[in-house]
């Protein structure tokens, strides 16, 4: 990424909270936007060394120096997808979302590593929340679901880019929500 400041960042990593092994961006998916002078990444990332599954949710700005974001994940979500709608809507230029490509064979298939989690509908097998935490694409946003036994809360929304990657822990709901099972 490219800072109106003329610094560019081509690298990003992280400490793995569990065994403190430095995780590079090749191993996180999620986003990551520009706002001013600041770059924002909400991410989940897989730790090579332990395979322990944590959340990246952090800014930082042309100087490099990164600093924590303590709002909730759902609400940096809705924050970022706002401030990124504010930008198209004035015609300003917009850096894409960033989204680790699942791994793939050189002809293109899906390489049996790859983790592939549920795709659920919107009918009688799935049990949701009352509550909302909001809309999307004009839809409410349920907090959780249940799928046969299983709870899943909300993680975040399909970017409107349409690509995204499920982790064995996670569902597709009704074609545009991502849920995360409860306790992964």
């Amino acid at each position: 990424m490219s800072f109106p400041s003329g610094v560019t960042v081509s690298s990003f990593a992280k400490h793995c909270p569990h065994c403190k092994t430095l995780v590079k961006a090749t191993a996180m998916q999620g986003m990551a936007l520009l706002v001013v002078d600041r770059v924002f990444i909400l991410a989940r990332a897989e730790c090579p060394q332990c395979g322990q599954d944590f959340e990246v949710k952090c800014m930082f700005d042309d100087s490099k120096q990164v600093h924590p974001v303590l709002l909730p994940s759902f609400m940096v979500r809705l924050l970022m997808h706002w401030h990124a709608r504010q930008l198209r809507k004035r015609g300003l230029p917009l850096q894409p979302t960033v989204v680790t490509p699942p791994p793939a064979a050189a002809d293109g298939a899906v390489l049996p590593s790859e983790r592939i989690g549920l795709l659920l509908a919107d009918d009688g097998d799935v049990v949701k929340s009352p509550d909302t935490l909001g809309s999307y694409l004009g839809q409410p946003i349920v907090a959780w679901i249940e799928y046969q036994g299983q709870r899943y809360d909300y993680d975040r929304a399909v970017p409107e880019e349409g690509q995204f990657r499920l982790s064995q822990y996670e569902a597709l709901f009704d074609r545009r929500l991502i849920y995360r099972r409860s306790g992964y």
